[in-house]
């Protein structure tokens, strides 16, 4: 190990002062980079303010550790199969906001995944916010049982862009489940359908 101003540099096993078998040169994460659960190893660390760079044994992907908060934080929900690049790049989006606690971020990600739904399924672009929801729903992607939790998505996005207080974060988390379920019942059940059925 190699120290500079406070920073200790755990350099690899060429280095005769390197101890693989410290606990601090390894650190369990969830990269945020491949979403892997993996024991990362310590790269550098600044002990005295709890700060460790990590390097993913799964993709190579740098990590930060700073008093237990983790940049690029894990993606939040799961994968949807299926999806269009577009849906798909604005989805992921949501997904690395709410990791790094970016609710509001998350929230109008959220909301705008529901204009990218429309278009791809359609939808005239270039028109209003409620053109898009009741194109949804008018062309049936959007069912009644559905209704009352995609309008959450609207809602909570409406509150993030439009009023000032803080997104509260459990209600971010919220609409991301809820538009995560939205994009299955939308695209992944006809992805698997086009799999599994002749």
């Amino acid at each position: 190990m190699a120290g500079h101003g406070g920073i200790v540099h755990f350099s690899g096993p060429s280095n005769k002062n390197y101890d693989s078998s410290s606990a601090n040169a390894h650190h369990q994460i969830i990269c945020g980079h491949c979403g892997n659960s993996a024991v990362g190893a310590v790269v550098a660390a600044y002990f005295e303010h709890e700060i460790y760079w990590i390097r993913c044994p799964s993709c190579g992907g740098g990590t930060v550790i700073s008093n237990g908060a983790q940049f690029p934080g894990p993606k939040i929900g799961g994968d949807v199969l299926g999806l269009p690049d577009d849906v798909e790049q604005a989805y992921q989006e949501a997904r690395s906001c709410a990791g790094v606690n970016a609710y509001t971020a998350a929230e109008v990600m959220c909301r705008k995944i529901l204009m990218h739904v429309a278009v791809d399924k359609g939808a005239e672009s270039g028109k209003s916010f409620a053109y898009y929801l009741s194109y949804l729903s008018d062309e049936g992607y959007v069912t009644p049982p559905m209704q009352p939790w995609v309008d959450e998505i609207r809602k909570n996005g409406n509150i993030a862009v439009h009023e000032i207080p803080a997104t509260d974060p459990e209600r971010a988390l919220g609409t991301l489940i809820f538009t995560e379920q939205l994009l299955r019942m939308v695209y992944m059940m006809e992805h698997l359908a086009a799999r599994y059925t002749s």
